[in-house]
């Protein structure tokens, strides 16, 4: 018979790329087919069927599917095994398809001991041997047993060409670290996270003794050994070993913190394999758990404290002989109520970092004038009594701010009493105010310590107190920056620690300028 190219034209990548499209060209080639299409009912728990056409364009597939299931509804109750129609019947949307006028559409129902697996539609069959093969009920038989195990085959293959997928997505784009191994537990491959998390490309990694990329220890710090190996335990015992936690190292030396889970492939004969290991990166959490606990034992220590000075003075105070003695009375008297307003402001910092977590951090912004606020923080600061050399620069021309006047006061103080607390007695502060087109900025400058640069991204962290590593006269809770930098945030603004190791730090802080200047400038 002539062959119209259009139908005929065979896609050899499509072909690769699809074992079902194989199927309908073999079935075409088969049926002496013009085009044909496959009418899929779900499989393996799919929530739909499949339509696919060969040597026509899917929107024609459709069509001829529509009309067939319409003609199979009407016409073959009882579970038909073939259904032919002649070129005379189809209706013109079919018939536009471009088949000969003689030729006849076929409905071939595949289904085996499994179960169905839909139907096998073609069009334009006028070939004479096709079409008496098709009449013959033991040859009929045999089109449709073939048909039948090339459609079960390739359902197959295209399944598992879809697992294949799906296990190479997974291993792909999973967050945790994926590490296979074999029987050796030498590593044959690893996910793109696990080469993030320990800084090895997979190819360097191929074929290398696993225990020595990962050197895993135990939390304590201990090397792990074969012995408690949780892939030869997973080897040894046949069962998962879910969740184990322990530590490896990067390319670099660098400590991380990991939960793993393990779990060996065995061959039919029972034998080992190969081996899989999932890593997980707990170092968050783990860190989140260190801080934590160390926050449970500073603010205990820090609530403790004044409670211990407030309850030695109010034992001393309640002795008969304490009353005579008028000056010891002030004195003692005076350092209740120290401890009982050091006391209050830690409460008071600790509820209000509540409230920072929780949103509900509240302002009355008003026009504000910072060089007014940086007088009176410092007139404060200078009457406390504290044995610092305290210098302000400020321009009497500063620009407003849209602020929160209490607010601002809290962050400077926060700001000076830092400095004062790391900063060594009888040393300089100095807090200066200056302008841009932008902002107001504010910053205070102590000769102290300074900060490590690698500590410095975290100054501003709930709990993180910058003495940890100090005596015990740099304690407090951790909130200060942290309730400095909610503050400043809300305000629209931005706060930043300048250090350098030995010779000092400074905290700056900008707040919008209520009117920007119409150019900008830089003005000390």
């Amino acid at each position: 018979m002539s062959v119209t190219p259009y139908y005929r034209q065979t896609n050899r990548s499509i072909l690769r790329a699809d074992p079902l499209e194989a199927l309908l060209a073999n079935a075409a080639l088969l049926l002496d087919a013009q085009g044909c299409a496959l009418d899929l009912v779900p499989q393996r728990g799919a929530p739909e069927g499949l339509i696919l056409g060969w040597g026509m364009p899917l929107s024609d597939a459709r069509q001829l599917v529509r009309w067939l299931r319409g003609r199979l509804d009407r016409e073959a109750r009882g579970d038909p095994v073939v259904l032919m129609v002649p070129a005379e019947q189809w209706p013109p949307s079919v018939a536009r398809l471009g088949a000969p006028n003689d030729g006849e559409a076929v409905a071939l129902r595949l289904a085996d001991g499994v179960g169905s697996m839909g139907w096998l539609m073609g069009i334009g069959i006028s070939g004479m041997t096709a079409r008496s093969a098709l009449a013959i009920p033991r040859q009929r038989a045999a089109i449709l047993g073939q048909l039948t195990a090339q459609a079960r085959a390739q359902l197959e293959l295209r399944a598992l060409r879809e697992q294949r997928d799906q296990l190479e997505s997974i291993f792909r784009f999973s967050g945790d670290g994926i590490l296979t191994v074999d029987a050796d537990l030498r590593i044959t491959a690893c996910n793109p996270a696990l080469e993030q998390l320990l800084s090895w490309r997979a190819k360097d990694m191929q074929g290398r003794f696993y225990y020595d990329i990962l050197r895993p220890e135990d939390p304590q710090g201990e090397p792990l050994g074969l012995a408690r190996c949780p892939l030869v335990e997973a080897f040894a015992t046949g069962s998962p070993v879910v969740a184990r936690e322990m530590v490896i190292r990067s390319r670099d030396g660098q400590r991380i913190h990991v939960a793993v889970t393990t779990a060996a492939v065995y061959s039919d004969e029972g034998q080992v394999m190969s081996g899989v290991m999932n890593v997980r990166d707990v170092s968050r959490q783990h860190a989140q758990e260190v801080l934590t606990s160390n926050v449970v034992s500073v603010v205990s220590h820090e609530l403790q404290t004044p409670i211990a000075i407030i309850k030695g003075y109010a034992s001393t105070l309640s002795r008969p002989e304490a009353m005579r003695d008028e000056e010891g009375l002030r004195r003692r008297l005076g350092a209740i109520e120290e401890e009982a307003d050091r006391l209050s402001h830690m409460v008071s910092n600790l509820l209000y970092a509540s409230r920072i977590q929780a949103g509900g951090l509240a302002m009355e912004p008003a026009p504000l004038d910072v060089g007014v606020v940086l007088k009176s923080c410092v007139r404060r600061f200078r009457a406390r009594g504290i044995r610092h050399t305290l210098r302000l620069r400020c321009p009497a021309n500063l620009p407003l701010v849209m602020a929160d006047r209490e607010r601002i006061e809290e962050v400077v103080a926060n700001l000076l009493d830092n400095a004062a607390k790391y900063a060594p007695q009888s040393r300089a502060i100095s807090i200066e105010g200056h302008f841009t087109g932008e902002a107001v900025i504010v910053s205070v400058t102590d000769t102290g310590p300074g900060i490590p640069l690698r500590d410095q991204a975290h100054v501003f962290d709930r709990f993180r107190r910058l003495g940890d590593n100090a005596d015990a006269q740099t304690g407090g809770a951790g909130l200060g920056l942290y309730i400095c930098q909610a503050i400043v945030h809300a305000h629209g603004g931005q706060i930043w620690v300048e250090s350098e190791v030995g010779r000092g730090s400074t905290f700056s802080f900008s707040l919008p300028r209520m009117e920007k200047a119409a150019v900008p400038m830089v003005i000390g």
